[in-house]
């Protein structure tokens, strides 16, 4: 099963994916401005329920002024009635009984005599009055006025009534009497309202005092009315502000916005607080409606563009650049032969397809003209190496063979001469003599083994290697551990020289430069070729920075191994980092093939 977090890095890192990407950053500002004009339309939306707030309470205002202007016209005529001001008890029972019928949305009418007596009334039964009907009386009687009552507020038992009263005069201006209306307060069955028809469904209107008690309410006001809002941050937020719009959770979870403004109120207990709460699925149905519309048009043409793009990026784009990264993948592994195929248009991918076809035809030509150059550069290398080892052995030979054996000669002079010498100061002179022969032959010992050793000649690789590393780690304090493997026959010179000096060449920069205190050395055949490892446990370096610095000619040992075992076939690598030691790993073919062949 294929790595899921692989799979998205490949999809998104395609060139189709990127193209469908682009159209859709295209598209982007389109959903932007639809996702902006629904946010507007839900403004509005909120700025409109405050406005019909603001509507709801002008009508409210309206109404409740045609209330009372309807009721003090009542209660005028009433007085002015000649029942009313002849005290008949009879005529003034049918007189009320007249208004309660032409007036549903009072809850009574009477008449009360100037010692509270009640004289009618046109449904309760004589001598029958509420206390706040007792209230507005005494205050009818002091002011001489209409007046209106206490509005009722804490729970109500019953029907809620709010009293208007009036005076009665006689003819001489005698207070007489006063005659009441009693309004049902249930709010939209007092007034042949309006508000109803302005509250979207299922919206609310409430009415409350500064205590957060119910006035009024739609639906349902008989359920509330007195009644005391609970406590809670909207409540609180409502009593605070006065004014604004607040979006609050209902019980169920649901969400609705609420707006609330100050009402003077001529009839209510003081200022009241009205708020209008509309669901808020409600409030936004248009702008939610108009988005879902917008949203289905702008998928429709975002699937369409996406369509589009999907087969036009196949045809004009990926078709192309897929066989130019065939041909560069070709290209890559070596296949300088590799072309498009494609048509050389004058669009930028077929300008692009031309100069990769004539950057391969003109790689594939300096290929073959590199390859004879390098070819003819290996000849004259190996033919160099060849020389070169040539002389040092010849030199190696004269030193040992020549220049050694006269120096034997004159050391074993010195000596004969001193053994027969009598005088002390030339036994002196003769033996500092001889140790500078003996020092003279050493160097020229060792001058002739680093040219060229005979052992590499006379015995073979393994057994030079053995002892050079042993020899030149002694001298040089080192702890030297060699394994060399059997290889079982003599290898050709070629190789046995190349790996001979690469070993060679490590070894001096280990002790030169390592700072090591031990040395491996592996000389092993695996997977049919000679490898060579020599690791020291010194201080490491950068190999890319020493790499660049042998480059311009600071120093030529790790470039000379390298040319070393190119010349022979093979190869070389260099491991190391400051802090951890060197491993210089180089291998070698068995069988050596002449660069000329």
């Amino acid at each position: 099963m294929r790595n899921p977090k692989l799979l998205w890095s490949q999809v998104s890192s395609g060139l189709r994916f990127r193209l469908l990407l682009l159209v859709v950053l295209t598209s982007a500002p389109l959903a932007g401005l639809t996702l902006h004009t629904a946010w507007d339309d839900r403004r509005r939306a909120e700025s409109n329920l405050e406005q019909r707030s603001q509507k709801l309470v002008e009508i409210a205002d309206r109404e409740e002024e045609q209330v009372i202007g309807e009721t003090r016209q009542l209660l005028l005529a009433m007085a002015e009635s000649g029942a009313v001001r002849a005290a008949n008890r009879k005529g003034c029972k049918e007189l009320l009984r007249e208004l309660i019928s032409s007036y549903p949305r009072y809850a009574d009418f009477g008449v009360l005599q100037t010692n509270g007596e009640l004289l009618a009334t046109a449904t309760a039964p004589r001598g029958a009055i509420t206390q706040a009907g007792r209230d507005f009386f005494r205050r009818a009687l002091a002011s001489h006025t209409f007046v209106i009552g206490d509005y009722p507020v804490g729970p109500i038992e019953g029907k809620p009534m709010l009293y208007f009263g009036c005076p009665v005069f006689d003819r001489a201006g005698q207070f007489q009497a006063v005659v009441f209306a009693a309004l049902d307060l249930v709010w939209f069955n007092r007034f042949a309202s309006e508000l109803p028809a302005q509250l979207p469904s299922p919206a609310t209107w409430i009415e409350m005092d500064g205590k957060g008690r119910v006035i009024a309410r739609f639906p349902a006001p008989g359920e509330w009315m007195g009644q005391s809002l609970p406590e809670s941050a909207f409540l609180k937020t409502v009593l605070e502000r006065k004014s604004g719009v607040i979006e609050s959770s209902e019980l169920d979870g649901s969400k609705s916005f609420y707006a609330f403004t100050p009402r003077h109120s001529q009839i209510g207990p003081g200022n009241l607080i009205t708020i209008l709460g509309v669901p808020r699925r409600v409030l936004f149905a248009g702008a939610d409606s108009a988005l879902a519309r917008s949203l289905v048009w702008f998928g429709l043409a975002a699937g369409l563009a996406l369509t589009a793009g999907w087969i036009g990026s196949n045809l004009l784009v990926l078709r192309p650049v897929k066989a130019l990264v065939r041909s560069t993948v070709r290209l890559t592994s070596g296949d300088l032969s590799a072309r498009t195929g494609l048509p050389h248009g004058r669009d930028e991918l077929g300008q692009l397809t031309l100069t990769f076809d004539l950057m391969a035809q003109a790689l594939e030509q300096r290929e073959l003209e590199r390859e004879g150059a390098n070819q003819k550069l290996q000849v004259l290398s190996h033919r160099l190496v060849e020389v070169q080892e040539t002389e040092r052995r010849h030199i190696a030979r004269e030193l040992h063979d020549e220049i050694g054996q006269s120096l034997t000669v004159a050391e074993v002079n010195l000596q004969a001469a001193l053994e027969s010498s009598s005088s002390g100061a030339l036994t002196r002179r003769l033996e500092e003599s001889i140790q500078a022969v003996e020092r003279v032959h050493e160097q020229v010992q060792d001058l002739s083994l680093n040219l060229r050793p005979s052992m590499l000649d006379d015995l073979g690789l393994e057994p030079a290697v053995r002892w050079y590393i042993q020899r030149q780690a002694a001298l040089a304090g080192l702890t030297a551990k060699v394994r060399v493997e059997a290889l079982g026959h003599r290898l050709e010179s070629v190789i046995e020289t190349g790996c001979f000096r690469v070993a060679q060449e490590a070894l001096t920069n280990v002790v030169r430069h390592a700072h090591a205190h031990a040395v491996t050395v592996t000389l092993t055949k695996e997977d049919g070729r000679l490898r060579l490892s020599v690791r020291d446990d010194g201080i490491g370096f950068d190999v890319a920075r020493r790499r660049e610095e042998a480059v311009l000619g600071a120093s030529l040992g790790l470039l000379s191994m390298e040319e070393r075992a190119t010349l022979a076939g093979g190869g070389l690598t260099c491991l190391s980092s400051p802090g951890s030691g060197t491993e210089v790993q180089a291998w070698f073919p068995l069988k050596w093939q002449h660069p000329e062949s």
